[in-house]
């Protein structure tokens, strides 16, 4: 027996042409409809199958039939059904993805592309099946879990499993509070950590502050201080200044085989007030186009920064920093009261001596010209 683990999305033929040394698609639909092929253990028979990445592909190039195991009083069916088999996990087992926070509460792992984050049918394998498996696997106590988040099934970033139903009843309800910060991967440029002039889903403008990682003559990589549900907000902003968001749409550009999207940040506040700060590296096959790329310098125009790690939220969903300061109190808005405090400092800098000594100058020196003058004049009569 051969097998393999997909690596890209499509149909079964396509990855036994690609991985699995069959030369030719007839041989691979062949030994497809003879049952020498199976997927997550079960044998399947139609070619035009559709298999995600990670998937496990089995097949015996030698065999010319593979019979499905019968259920019991369908002795000699052929029948098959694909199910999500049960993945085997042990405590001593590495998680399925990426866990960047856990604690007795909920835990946050990353979703990477191609990936259903939940689904209703159970026998649909997911992101959130397999850490769940998982997390049972880990821990007895875990059997009260549920998924907080969902994203897009092309993108990849954190997601939220609650270990409790308070907390997952805390998390959802405040989700849209909590700030996140995600990577934009498009093809063109931008100036350097900048701002993108926006407007919210009721028509309110609102100005969203990115940094831009690095930059090739092709790509950019941006930063942006926004949730993963605006990007489609964000979008058109983007095409004002002749960027598309990489593999977002069918007419845009797609190198990777992926949108070019990932949340790698989230700031969550827990229903007593602690702040978590929860955060992820950039995905590898960004850094992979990004690479030979170089770190553009800002401009005196806005020079904008994205930070993360103090909690600073509001209530849009895109959301507007106005400082970049450290302290609480530069973020803080100008009101109409300090605007005309400042105009009256200013004002004041000029103080009534200071307008009578200059104007005396002003007049001392006119004077002593308009004498000087008036002398020449004088002599010049006389000698004439």
């Amino acid at each position: 027996m051969e097998g393999f683990e997909v690596r890209h999305p499509g149909t079964l033929v396509d990855a036994l042409t690609m991985q699995g040394g069959y030369t030719t698609r007839t041989r691979a639909r062949k030994a497809i409809k003879n049952g020498a092929v199976k997927v997550e253990g079960n044998v399947i028979k139609i070619p035009s199958t559709v298999l995600e990445p990670g998937m496990n592909v089995t097949h015996d190039r030698g065999r010319k039939t593979v019979r499905s195991a019968s259920s019991p009083g369908e002795e000699g069916s052929n029948r098959t059904k694909f199910e999500r088999p049960e993945p085997k996990f042990s405590k001593s087992t590495k998680p399925p993805f990426d866990v960047v926070f856990e604690d007795d509460n909920f835990l946050a792992y990353i979703k990477p592309s191609g990936w259903i984050v939940a689904a209703p049918n159970p026998n649909v394998r997911t992101a959130y099946s397999n850490m769940k498996n998982w997390l049972e696997h880990q821990n007895r106590g875990n059997h009260d879990l549920h998924f907080v988040n969902k994203i897009m099934k092309d993108v990849s970033g954190i997601c939220l499993i609650a270990k409790n139903r308070v907390w997952r009843e805390h998390l959802q309800e405040n989700w849209n509070d909590f700030r996140q910060g995600i990577y934009i991967l498009v093809e063109g440029h931008l100036p350097p950590d900048d701002q993108l002039e926006c407007r919210e889903e009721d028509g309110e403008p609102v100005q969203v502050q990115y940094r831009t990682m690095r930059a090739t003559q092709k790509h950019t990589l941006l930063k942006v201080d926004a949730p993963m549900e605006a990007v489609h907000l964000i979008m058109p902003s983007l095409r004002r200044e002749g960027c598309i968001i990489v593999g977002k749409g069918k007419t845009a550009p797609d190198p990777l085989k992926r949108e070019g999207v990932h949340m790698f940040a989230l700031e969550v506040t827990g229903p007593k007030g602690e702040e978590i700060m929860i955060k992820s590296r950039v995905p590898k096959e960004f850094l992979g186009l990004m690479k030979g790329g170089d770190v553009p310098k800002p401009g005196k125009r806005r020079n904008a920064e994205v930070k993360f790690g103090n909690a600073d939220r509001g209530q849009h969903k895109l959301k507007q920093r106005m400082s970049h300061s450290k302290t609480t109190e530069n973020t803080s808005e100008k009101t109409p009261e300090s605007v005309s405090t400042n105009t009256t400092e200013k004002i004041d800098t000029k103080t009534p001596e200071s307008v009578s000594t200059t104007t005396t100058e002003k007049v001392a020196a006119k004077t002593s010209e308009s004498v000087s003058t008036t002398t020449t004049d004088n002599d010049s009569a006389k000698e004439s």
